[in-house]
């Protein structure tokens, strides 16, 4: 015991048989120190003791000690690592510090000195320790904060995103676009065990089979035209951290089948290579499509759609947790409310709430393009608005029923009134035509909700860019 506290571990890694009996003696009572003759030994004790402290001679058989310190802090970042040598140099202490070494002393030092660096050094760990715990947990915190609602779909979501984060599983996310799947899958990664490793996230939509395969796996140089120099790749990016795969229901077959091994193998190939590399990333998956619909077709493999639905989360529209659309209009206000300063210098001011004519318009609207329309509609709004609050006026539903935008939903009398009107004339044609007026309404109010933006627009309508491209040439659409 020190001072009351527990007895604190303590490994010797030294060639020298003696030396572990001589530290043991000079730290004395409230130390228990075990010994390793070389980093093998080393490493093997580690991974199966916990210890405060480890002393690691400079001169170890077949490496030696700043390898040593190397892998250990690899291994236990937060471990306080101390190197001893028989002759201490400037330049190695520089390097000792560089590599992470808490302290490097002459193995002749006495008992007192050698006590109080291992006190030292066994403080600083659990200090870092404990600075890492608050960490993630502030983490933790910070990230379930950005999941906004109360509703009951949303507090299912809070339930099972606690459960799924702490676990290694690949996760399919599937929603509506807008709906925050990135988001989420944020979330999972801040929250869980690879929280403090990097999160790669990328849209498999924006690229062909030939250039996502390159920039997934990486490429060698020289492994097609343009490949001037070697790429690693974003698995590899994402290794030990977590990848997130956006719009997956959208990658080739040719592009499933390697993806199918990486989830399988835990192992990729570059473009070009003739070598598998190893890699340790969690994968989290996300589209707005139905991916059973898709296997049915044949449009996707089914073994591929198991190995990433291993734990499938339904991320519920806008319109079926309307309960929580004040919460998330007064977050979205929040990060740009009251002054700011414009381009010019000048000082404007920006809505810091709604009326509540103009909240009850926004929760009896149907939001198809969900959250991501809340933000566009308030941007918007924010802009034009003339005070601190945003009126009904301000918004620009008009035209749009609580349900759905006009014309796109057609009740019954508005058909039987169409088919009167049409009489005579094949009810297929008539179809045909009801069925281009909807789409053509359809692609013009998403564009207006998206700011004009095509890419956007296809989003919101769960369709490819080309396809949005091409509808708005053939309905000659004005953008």
């Amino acid at each position: 015991m020190i001072n009351g506290g527990p007895e604190r571990r303590v490994l010797v890694v030294d060639a020298g048989p003696h030396i572990q009996r001589l530290v043991s003696l000079l730290l004395g009572e409230g130390y228990g120190v075990d010994g390793a003759a070389d980093a093998t030994a080393a490493l093997g004790r580690l991974s199966e003791t916990p210890y405060d402290v480890v002393l690691v001679e400079e001169e170890l058989p077949g490496t030696d000690g700043f390898d040593l310190l190397r892998q250990i802090k690899k291994m236990a970042p937060d471990l306080a690592v101390i190197l001893t040598t028989a002759q201490a140099t400037v330049k190695a202490a520089v390097r000792a510090m560089r590599l992470g070494a808490f302290d490097y002393i002459r193995k002749t030092v006495g008992a007192d000195e050698l006590r109080a660096a291992v006190n030292r050094a066994a403080e600083h760990g659990n200090l870092a320790r404990e600075v890492r715990r608050l960490r993630s947990e502030i983490e933790r915190a910070r990230g379930l904060v950005e999941l906004i609602g109360q509703s009951p779909p949303m507090r299912q979501l809070f339930s099972l995103v606690e459960r799924v984060a702490n676990s290694d599983a690949t996760v399919l996310i599937v929603g509506e676009s807008g709906t925050g799947k990135e988001l989420l899958s944020r979330t999972i990664h801040r929250i869980g065990p690879r929280a403090e490793q990097p999160f790669v996230a990328f849209d498999c939509s924006a690229l062909s089979p030939s250039l996502l395969e390159a920039e997934l796996f990486g490429h060698e140089k020289g492994a097609f035209t343009g490949a001037g120099k070697a790429r690693r790749g974003l698995f590899r990016e994402a290794h030990r951290g977590t990848i997130f795969l956006d719009e997956i229901g959208d990658i080739a077959p040719s592009v499933q089948n390697k993806l199918l091994r990486v989830l399988q193998e835990r192992e990729i190939k570059p473009v070009g290579g003739d070598q598998f590399v190893n890699i340790d990333v969690r994968v989290i998956a996300a589209t707005n499509k139905d991916l059973k619909a898709l296997v049915a077709r044949g449009d996707f493999r089914e073994d591929l759609y198991w190995r990433l639905a291993v734990v499938p989360i339904q991320v519920p529209p806008l319109r079926e947790r309307k309960e929580d659309i004040p919460l998330l209009a007064a977050h979205i206000l929040a990060r740009r409310g009251g002054a700011a300063k414009t381009f010019a210098g000048a000082e404007t001011r920006y809505p810091t709430r709604i009326s509540a004519n103009a909240m009850s318009r926004l929760t009896a609207y149907h939001w198809p393009g969900n959250i991501r329309e809340l933000e566009n509609e308030l941007s918007r709004a924010e802009i034009l608005c003339d005070g601190e609050e945003i009126r009904s006026d301000d918004l620009d539903l008009v035209g749009l029923s609580s349900s759905a935008p006009q014309g796109l939903a057609p009740d019954g009398a508005s058909v039987a009134a169409t088919i009167d009107a049409e009489a005579g004339r094949p009810l297929k044609r008539v179809v045909e035509e009801q069925t281009r007026a909807i789409e053509r309404a359809a692609i013009q109010h998403a564009l207006r909700v998206a700011g004009g933006s095509a890419s956007r627009a296809a989003q919101l309508l769960g369709i490819s860019r080309a396809s949005i491209y091409n509808k708005i040439k053939e309905y000659d659409i004005a953008t």
